[in-house]
C-alpha cells in the first residue's frame, strides 16, 4: 500500500461504487483508474497480481478484486463493504431501468417482447455461469472431502434450479445462494484452520 491511509468501511464502498457505476463492457480500466491513481491504494504491480488471481478464480474479476481487496485492508467487513459498493448501487440503477421497461412494455406490446427476449438472455447467461461454476467447483478442488463438494454442488445447482426450473427473480436467487453458501464456506475454513494447525 502506497503512503495514503488506510481506507475506511466507507472509503471502500464509495471507491467500489464508482468502479462498479463505470464498468461498462470490462473492470479493468475503472479498477487501475480509481485503485491506482485516484485512490493511491494499490501501485500497478500489486493491481496486477491482484487482476491475475481475480480472473484465475470464478466469478466476476470485479467482484474478486473487492473481496481482496476489501478483506486485506478491512477484514471481513471490510469484504462486505466493498461488495455492497460494487453490486448495491449498480443494481438500484438496473432496477430502476426496469421498472422504466415495464412500464413501456405496459403501454406498449413491442417493448414487452423485448423486455422477454432480455429475460431469456439473462437467465440463459446465469445458467451457464451456474454449470462452469459446478464444473470448477467439483474437478478445481479434489482435495477437499466428497460431502463439501456435494455441498458447494448442491448450492451452484440450487442457483440453476431457482433461475431455470422456478423462473426466481436472478437478484433474489443471488441472495439465497449467498445465504446457503456462507455458513458452508465459514464451517470449510474453521475445518480448514484445524486442520492445518
Amino acid at each position: 500500500m502506497s503512503d495514503s491511509r488506510k481506507p475506511t468501511f466507507v472509503d471502500l464502498a464509495l471507491a467500489f461504487a464508482n468502479i462498479g457505476l463505470t464498468s461498462v463492457g470490462g473492470a479493468a480500466g475503472p479498477l487501475r483508474y480509481v485503485l491506482v491513481k485516484q485512490r493511491k491504494w494499490l501501485s500497478e504491480v500489486e493491481l496486477a497480481e491482484m487482476f491475475g488471481v481475480a480472473q484465475a478464480l470464478p466469478g466476476a474479476v470485479a467482484a474478486n478484486v473487492a473481496v481482496m481487496l476489501g478483506d486485506r485492508f478491512a477484514g471481513p467487513l471490510g469484504l462486505f463493504s466493498s461488495l455492497f459498493g460494487l453490486i448495491v448501487p449498480s443494481l438500484v440503477v438496473a432496477l430502476s431501468l426496469l421498472r422504466i421497461a415495464t412500464n413501456l412494455a405496459a403501454v406498449n406490446p413491442r417493448f414487452a417482447a423485448a423486455e422477454f427476449a432480455v429475460t431469456a438472455a439473462v437467465s440463459g447467461i446465469f445458467v451457464s455461469n451456474g454449470i462452469r461454476v459446478i464444473w470448477q467447483l467439483w474437478s478445481g478442488a479434489p482435495d477437499l472431502r466428497l460431502a463439501w463438494r456435494c455441498a458447494r454442488l448442491a448450492i451452484s445447482a440450487l442457483g440453476i434450479i431457482l433461475v431455470a426450473g422456478l423462473h426466481v427473480f436472478v437478484p433474489l436467487a443471488m441472495v439465497v445462494m449467498f445465504a446457503c453458501s456462507l455458513p458452508v464456506e465459514m464451517r470449510l475454513r474453521s475445518y480448514e484452520d484445524g486442520a492445518a494447525s
